[in-house]
C-alpha cells in the first residue's frame, strides 16, 4: 500500500465503512504537562470524517474508540478517578520515549514525550498520569473540546525505567 494520498474528485461521492479496520494506525502526538498530577495530552495527527447515510456527519471514529476503550468523558470525574483497568505505560527516561498500551493490549501511543524532570518526579511519585484526549489538535484546544463534550480522560499507570 502506498502512503501517497489518492486524489479526491469533488464530483464523486465517497463512503467510509466505520465498521472495518483502519488502513493504517491513526498517528498520535503527545505533550507532557506539569501539574500537581503528571498529565499527557494526546492528539490525533489527522482526522477521519464519516458521513451518515441520511446526510450530515457520522460518528467520529477517534471519539468512539476513546469511549469504548476505557476512557471517561472529562466531566465524569468518577469515571477516571481510579487507574484504568488494563491500561499501562512505560517511560524510557534515557530516550524520553513513552509507550502506552490500551486494555486490549494494543499500543495506543509510542513516541517522544519531552518530559521535564518535574513531570518525571510527579509521575514516579504517583505511579500514574492523567491522559487527556479528544477532538483536539493540541493542548490549546482542550477548553473548547470540553465545552463540546468531546474531551476524554483516564488515569494511566506508568513505570519509569
Amino acid at each position: 500500500m502506498s502512503d501517497e494520498a489518492a486524489p479526491v474528485d469533488g464530483g464523486t461521492m465517497y463512503a467510509v465503512d466505520v465498521g472495518s479496520e483502519p488502513l493504517r494506525p491513526l498517528g498520535m502526538q503527545a505533550w507532557a504537562v506539569d501539574a500537581q498530577r503528571a498529565q499527557v495530552v494526546f492528539a490525533a495527527s489527522h482526522r477521519v470524517e464519516t458521513f451518515a447515510s441520511a446526510g450530515g456527519r457520522g460518528p467520529d471514529p477517534h471519539l468512539a474508540g476513546l469511549a469504548s476503550g476505557g476512557w471517561a468523558r472529562f466531566d465524569d470525574f468518577e469515571g477516571w478517578a481510579e487507574p484504568a483497568a488494563g491500561w499501562s505505560a512505560v517511560l524510557d527516561v534515557a530516550g524520553d520515549v513513552l509507550m502506552v498500551t490500551g486494555r486490549s493490549g494494543v499500543c495506543f501511543y509510542e513516541g517522544g514525550l519531552n518530559s521535564s524532570r518535574a513531570w518525571r518526579r510527579t509521575a514516579r511519585r504517583h505511579g500514574v498520569f492523567v491522559a487527556l484526549a479528544g477532538s483536539i489538535t493540541g493542548p490549546w484546544d482542550i477548553a473548547e473540546a470540553q465545552l463540546r463534550g468531546e474531551m476524554y480522560a483516564l488515569l494511566c499507570p506508568v513505570v519509569l525505567v
